[in-house]
């Protein structure tokens, strides 16, 4: 009597696997993934083209629920300028060109507004006090690393003077300390440079800005500039194990490093540098929900806010690039899969704001907070540039 209990239970149990094998969700591969991001990227690029007003500023600010509106003084100059570095992926990348006179008036726009001459020769990125309700005018370091990201592709083409250029990479250089670390923010009335703010992001945005302008200007002062800054990153961190925020702009400038000829280089500081990769894929990836019975899988725990993983796996593109362990790119690139996808399935794929990234994957639910519904245009910005980027990955 025993036995044959057993046997029925072992029957059930072998009955209930299958079913649940039947049934569950499938893991995200490249291919399903591949062709989710043919339908979501023309769909960014929608909602980037509708959202560029006839003067180059864009709507900074929408919302899913439509009856919702928005202020138009509040915007940030650096998001716009990362903005302009996605709109020019299209066309680098996927060879689109659709959003290439959109980016020349943005373009346009925003060196007119926001690009002044600081000091002597030395060009940055002042913000609009009114916008960011400053009590006086700052010029943000990231401004300029930005500014150089979204800008140096015009020099080619004809459409910015290589003197600005120049004076925003002579900015850089002019902030940087002598142990490669930067001062964050100008003060600009004052012409002092600001010692006690400083930005998580803002050195390595001014480092692949650096690496970029070197593309159309090519000068050892940007290489070495950019090199010190993320060596001192590397050598500041490299004790902190996986207890370090994730820094997506220095690994994006690492990769471009690596990629820059005549970078300088020596065998030990590539090594570092490629640790310091290695530890912000590690610093991260253990977080990410990889079971396929959430519906929050390819986010991560206690993050399903949409830019923030978007600019993740931007980091995450350009960490594959960096890295040689076998093994971490397996992780990585699974990682990607998953992260991709994720942020396909929470885009906005329906009526006005069709292309949109809303601030966070709740605004589905039925009693989604109003901002969590807040589409911002670095949302669709970071998102935009992690598809095209990872599409870029020979899987």
């Amino acid at each position: 009597m025993k036995s044959s209990f057993l046997v029925i239970l072992f029957i059930a149990l072998i009955i209930t696997l299958l079913i649940y094998n039947l049934f569950k969700k499938q893991p995200a591969n490249a291919e399903n993934i591949d062709s989710s991001l043919d339908k979501a990227i023309p769909l960014a690029i929608e909602y980037l083209s509708k959202s560029t007003n006839e003067n180059g500023r864009f709507v900074y600010e929408a919302s899913v629920d439509t009856n919702k509106k928005y202020g138009s003084v509040r915007y940030n100059a650096l998001r716009h300028a990362g903005t302009l570095y996605s709109m020019y992926l299209c066309e680098k990348y996927l060879n689109n060109n659709s959003l290439q006179q959109k980016r020349y008036l943005a373009s346009e726009y925003f060196v007119k507004k926001y690009v002044k001459e600081v000091l002597p020769n030395m060009y940055a990125v002042v913000s609009d006090m009114k916008e960011e309700k400053l009590d006086s005018r700052q010029a943000k370091l990231g401004g300029t690393g930005l500014a150089l990201i979204g800008l140096s592709n015009l020099y080619p083409e004809g459409k910015i003077d290589l003197k600005i250029l120049r004076g925003l990479g002579d900015f850089a250089i002019y902030m940087q300390k002598p142990d490669g670390s930067f001062y964050s923010k100008f003060l600009v009335d004052t012409r002092q440079k600001d010692e006690n703010f400083v930005s998580l992001y803002y050195p390595g945005e001014v480092c692949l800005g650096l690496l970029y302008l070197n593309e159309v200007d090519p000068q050892k002062k940007w290489v070495l500039t950019a090199k010190r800054a993320l060596l001192y990153l590397a050598n500041s961190r490299k004790d902190k194990g996986k207890k370090v925020p994730f820094d997506h702009w220095a690994m994006l400038a690492t990769r471009k490093l690596f990629e820059t000829p005549d970078n300088s280089l020596t065998a030990g500081e590539k090594l570092l540098l490629q640790k310091h990769a290695e530890q912000m894929a590690n610093s991260i990836l253990d977080n990410q929900i990889v079971d396929s019975g959430y519906n929050f899988r390819g986010g991560f725990v206690e993050n399903v806010r949409l830019c923030s993983i978007g600019t993740i796996m931007e980091g995450l593109v350009a960490i594959y690039y960096c890295t040689d362990d076998k093994n971490l790119k397996a992780r990585v690139l699974n990682a990607l899969n998953l992260g991709t996808d994720f942020l396909s399935r929470y885009q906005v794929k329906e009526g006005e704001m069709r292309g949109g990234i809303p601030t966070s994957a709740y605004w589905r639910l039925s009693n989604a907070s109003e901002s969590s519904k807040v589409i911002r245009i670095d949302n669709v910005q970071h998102v935009l540039s992690a598809w095209i980027t990872y599409l870029q990955i020979e899987k």
